[in-house]
C-alpha cells in the first residue's frame, strides 16, 4: 500500500468525521469513526472551522450546481402552483437549498400532548395535554418533570410570559392557570390564551366566544368582550393588536376581519416583527399581512395531509413550519417549495413552538412525545 495515499485517506476520514459531527449527525459520525478507524485526536486546524472543514466545499459546490436562488426567479403569484411536483423529502435537497431541520432531542410524556411553548431564552419548554399537568423539559440538562399543579380536565394550550419563566395553561375546567394563581371567571371551556408582550396582561378565550382580560399584578379581571377565540395571539414586539381566530375567520381587533378559509382555523401565529400572520386549517395554510386589507399573500393546499399547527421558522423569516399527520412540512414561500420531514409515527403534530434565542423548534404530538429540532 502506498503510505502517502494511506495517510491522505486517513486525513480525509478525519475531516469527514468532523463534518458529520458538526452538522449534528452524531450517531452517523460515531458509526463512521468506528468503521473508518478515525483518530480521536484530529489535527488542530480542523477545529478552526466551526461548521467543519467540508462545509464550505459542499456549500460552494451545491450553490454552483443546484441552488435555485441563483436562477431566474418564478413570476410573482399569490397562490402556490404545482406544489406537489416540487416536493423533495431528502435531507440532501434541504441542505442544498440552504435550509435544514434536524432532530436533536426527544422527551416522552405519560399522555397525549396538544400544545407546547418555549420560554423566551429557550431554556425551558412547557407542554400540555391529557395529563392535566404541564410537562416541563429543561434544554440545558435534558431533564423533564410534571408540575405539581393540576387542572380538572386536559390542558388545551400552554403559553409563556415573555422574558420570564412563568407560563399559563388553559383547560375545559373553565380556569386559566399560572404557577401563582388560578383565574376564575370563565363560564365555558377555555380554549386559548396569550400574554401581552410588554404589559402584565393575559387574555383568555372560551367556548362562549368571550375573551377575558386579566391584570396579572392585581390578579383581577379587567374586562371581557365578545369576539370569539378558537385561538388568540398578541402581536409581538408592540402588542397593539390581538389576532383572534374563530371558525373560518381571523379578526385583528380594532382593524379588520379577514374571511377566506373554508374550514375552521386550527392554529395562528405572528412573525417575530408583528407584521404577518400565518393561519392553518386542516386543508390549507395561508400567510397574511396586516397591511394587506384581508388579502392573503401566500397559500399552500394540504392535499389530504390534515394540517393542524403552524409557526414561522426561527431562522428563516420566509419559511413556515406546518404540523400535519405524521409529518412536518417546511413551506418556503419565496420559491413555493415544500419539504416533507417525517416526525411522529402514526400520530398528528398537534403543537409547534419556536424560540428565536436559540433557534430551536419543538413539536408535540398525540403519540405523547415532544421533539426538539434545529
Amino acid at each position: 500500500m502506498n503510505p502517502i495515499r494511506s495517510n491522505e485517506d486517513h486525513i480525509f476520514r478525519m475531516y469527514m468525521y468532523d463534518y458529520l459531527k458538526k452538522r449534528g449527525l452524531h450517531y452517523t459520525a460515531e458509526v463512521f469513526r468506528m468503521e473508518g478507524q478515525v483518530s480521536s485526536k484530529p489535527p488542530i486546524e480542523i477545529n478552526q472551522n466551526r461548521h467543519g472543514f467540508l462545509h464550505d466545499f459542499w456549500k460552494s459546490l451545491h450553490d454552483d450546481l443546484y441552488n435555485p436562488r441563483l436562477k431566474m426567479p418564478p413570476p410573482p403569484s399569490n397562490k402556490v402552483q404545482n406544489v406537489g411536483s416540487k416536493r423533495d423529502t431528502t435531507a440532501s435537497q434541504i441542505y442544498r437549498d440552504g435550509y435544514s431541520m434536524q432532530l436533536i432531542g426527544n422527551f416522552k410524556s405519560m399522555n397525549s400532548l396538544s400544545s407546547c411553548d418555549f420560554s423566551s431564552d429557550g431554556k425551558v419548554l412547557a407542554s400540555g395535554g391529557f395529563e392535566k399537568k404541564a410537562f416541563i423539559c429543561y434544554m440545558d440538562t435534558c431533564e423533564f418533570i410534571n408540575t405539581s399543579e393540576s387542572h380538572l380536565a386536559p390542558i388545551t394550550e400552554v403559553r409563556f410570559q415573555p422574558r420570564t419563566t412563568i407560563f399559563a395553561t388553559s383547560s375545559p375546567d373553565k380556569t386559566p392557570r399560572t404557577a401563582l394563581f388560578d383565574l376564575v371567571g370563565h363560564k365555558g371551556v377555555v380554549k386559548s390564551l396569550d400574554f401581552h408582550p410588554n404589559e402584565a396582561l393575559l387574555c383568555s378565550s372560551d367556548s362562549f366566544d368571550v375573551i377575558e382580560v386579566w391584570d396579572l399584578v392585581k390578579c383581577i379581571r379587567l374586562k371581557n368582550f365578545m369576539a370569539g377565540g378558537q385561538k388568540i395571539r398578541f402581536q409581538p414586539v408592540f402588542g397593539k393588536f390581538l389576532a383572534v381566530a374563530n371558525g373560518n375567520v381571523i379578526t385583528i381587533l380594532d382593524i379588520q376581519t379577514w374571511k377566506g378559509h373554508s374550514k375552521e382555523i386550527r392554529s395562528i401565529c405572528w412573525d417575530t416583527q408583528g407584521q404577518r400572520i400565518a393561519s392553518v386549517t386542516e386543508d390549507c395554510a395561508r400567510v397574511w399581512s396586516i397591511a394587506g386589507r384581508g388579502q392573503y399573500l401566500h397559500e399552500y393546499k394540504a392535499n389530504g395531509k390534515r394540517f393542524q399547527s403552524i409557526i414561522f421558522h426561527p431562522r428563516y423569516p420566509n419559511v413556515l413550519v406546518i404540523g400535519a399527520f405524521q409529518n412536518i412540512e417546511l413551506w418556503i414561500t419565496e420559491t413555493e417549495q415544500v419539504y416533507h420531514i417525517p416526525t411522529h409515527t402514526k400520530a398528528t403534530v398537534t403543537g409547534l413552538a419556536a424560540c428565536a434565542q436559540n433557534q430551536f423548534i419543538a413539536s408535540c404530538s398525540s403519540d405523547r412525545t415532544v421533539k426538539i429540532w434545529k
